[in-house]
């Protein structure tokens, strides 16, 4: 690909740039971690607006070792592409690098001992559950945080009286995905930890929801009472999510006799004019003897209110404006210690500043599934043939609907600068490409070691690889053209010997999708069950040691 083509790696809903440096200097920090064993990579992106269409999630359990914190760190991850391009992780080489660039870089690929799917050293005592709750490994998360904070249960309490409202049905029903919807949550837990407000979300009622049974991530088919509730699961988002006490405070929707849904939407439609100059107009209501400010709003409104305002406040570190007690002050909400949050006051360069709040969200655990979510997320996991106690790489293939549009600049883009003009082979971008990414040329020094040397290396056994596609016939049509290895596995740059895994939902070659635009009506309980497999592919590619992908997808 041409040197002139974008690759975008964001930080939560912010441009980052980051690379890895040498935490010596801040040793003091590094003591508290100092047992515990840990690998780091190295990022280089390039800094970009971001557009919250196309955009996927992913939350990676690389491991990082943060410049600031001095500690392994998960960093939340937004990526958009304008081309196919290929994210490539590996520890190993402490390498993170594009499809562009890859192809022009040589090394050395020493490989060692890599993790799996499951979180061993939790497994060992914490609760086998948890690991299908988190996008991350469970015994990197701090669940300390809710004890740190001041907020208490009490609901009327004066951390109630100033509430960002947060409405995520509103980004449902335009057809978006899980991770555009989570993407969003991501957005609403960053506004409203800077502005100091609570976090309450807002569905609708039944009978104003186009979903059958109230909520676009479907039906559990369990009873109520396994979870704790005797009347329904939750509606909306909250289906799917546990929505954290740090973030809420405990606080309820607020003025609940007087306001409706319909008067919400109402209010946040009327504050438009606001956002689009940077302004924020919070609506005043009145409950018992409080008055209550609330700042309704829905995804779209949120990427507005950042980019319009938001995102210069937080960079602006220079000016008389800049307070360095409200940057202390955020950075306990998003879950720092006191040494931290110092840390955090004296940052001004733009992409440490989102690096660090991104490894703080991370850290918190922002993201945690359903106890439901998590048990069938963890059964159809299981019920596939990838072990989840042995290392794995993966690739992410989005076809299907996005080559009618969207990616059609990226397929041109492939088969012109091969030498080839329409019409060509195919109007997609071929799977041998995902692999050349992983497994190709660019590894020709440690291939040439291994041959020259006659070395047996574990690598060269078949290395597990999981495919997430929504074109699993034609994948598996490609892999078969593919040069094989005795026992039928699959060579990569006549070195690398790969096997290839797909979703139990791929098994009997039909077109795999998640959520679509089109389901209000759709059988709740098969709604569900794309939502399970969704779930499970996004937690299986972010804890993946290796992910070849291309994003063109809202997940």
């Amino acid at each position: 690909m041409g040197e002139d083509k974008r690759f975008v790696v964001q930080a939560a809903i912010f441009s980052s740039n980051g690379s890895v440096a040498s935490a010596s200097s801040h040793r003091s920090i590094q003591s508290e971690f100092r047992g515990q064993q840990r690998r780091s990579f190295r990022q280089s992106v390039h800094s970009q607006t971001l557009d919250i269409k196309n955009v996927w999630l992913l939350f990676t359990r690389r491991q990082m070792l943060h410049k600031f914190l001095g500690a392994t760190l998960v960093i939340y991850l937004i990526l958009r592409v304008d081309d196919i391009t290929s994210l490539f992780w590996d520890d190993a080489a402490d390498t993170r690098r594009t499809a562009s660039t890859a192809s022009k870089q040589q090394f050395t690929l020493p490989y060692t001992s890599l993790s799996s799917f499951l979180d061993m050293s939790w497994a060992s005592w914490g609760k086998d559950s948890t690991q299908f709750e988190t996008l991350l490994p469970p015994s990197e998360i701090d669940f300390s945080i809710d004890k740190r904070l001041p907020w208490t249960s009490d609901e009327d309490s004066d951390y109630c009286n100033d509430v960002l409202l947060f409405m995520p049905y509103l980004l449902a029903i335009s057809g978006n995905g899980q991770g555009s919807q989570l993407n969003s949550y991501i957005m609403a837990s960053l506004v409203a930890t800077y502005l100091d407000k609570a976090l309450v979300i807002l569905e609708p009622p039944r009978d104003q929801n186009r979903f059958h049974q109230g909520s676009q991530f479907g039906c559990p088919a369990d009873p109520y009472k396994e979870y704790g509730t005797t009347t329904r699961f939750p509606d909306g988002l909250q289906r799917l999510i546990q929505h954290p006490h740090y973030l809420s405070r405990g606080c309820r929707v607020p003025c609940q006799g007087s306001m409706t849904y319909k008067d919400w939407e109402m209010a946040r439609q009327e504050q438009w004019q606001y956002l689009k100059i940077g302004a924020i107009n919070s609506e005043e209501c009145k409950e018992a003897n409080r008055h209550i400010k609330v700042l309704p709003m829905g995804g779209h409104d949120l990427r507005e209110i950042f980019h319009k305002s938001l995102k210069g406040q937080i960079l602006d570190r220079f000016s008389d404006r800049y307070d360095p007690q409200h940057a202390h002050s955020w950075a306990m909400r998003l879950g720092a210690k006191h040494h931290e949050a110092e840390i955090f006051t004296t940052l001004t360069i733009d992409s440490e500043i989102w690096d660090f709040v991104s490894a703080l969200m991370s850290r918190s655990g922002l993201l945690r599934f359903q106890p439901w979510i998590a048990r069938d997320v963890a059964k159809y996991i299981r019920s596939s043939n990838l072990p989840t106690d042995v290392s794995y790489d993966a690739i992410h293939v989005r076809r299907g609907d996005k080559l009618i549009r969207e990616a059609t600049k990226e397929v041109n883009n492939y088969w012109l600068e091969r030498g080839y003009i329409k019409p060509f082979p195919t109007n997609y971008i071929p799977f041998s490409h995902y692999i050349e990414q992983g497994w190709g040329g660019r590894q020709g020094n440690y291939c040439k070691r291994i041959k020259t040397h006659g070395t047996v290396n574990n690598r060269l056994d078949a290395r597990l690889v999981y495919v997430a596609t929504d074109d699993p016939s034609t994948v598996r049509n490609e892999i078969e053209m593919l040069p094989k290895a005795k026992g039928g596995n699959t060579i990569a740059d006549n070195c690398h010997r790969l096997r290839f895994i797909f979703s139990p939902a791929a098994q009997e070659d039909e077109t795999v999708y998640h959520l679509n635009s089109k389901g209000f009506h759709d059988d709740c309980k098969e709604r569900y069950i794309r939502n399970i497999q969704a779930i499970a592919d996004l937690m299986i590619l972010t804890k993946s040691e290796k992910l070849i992908a291309d994003f063109n997808s809202n997940w």
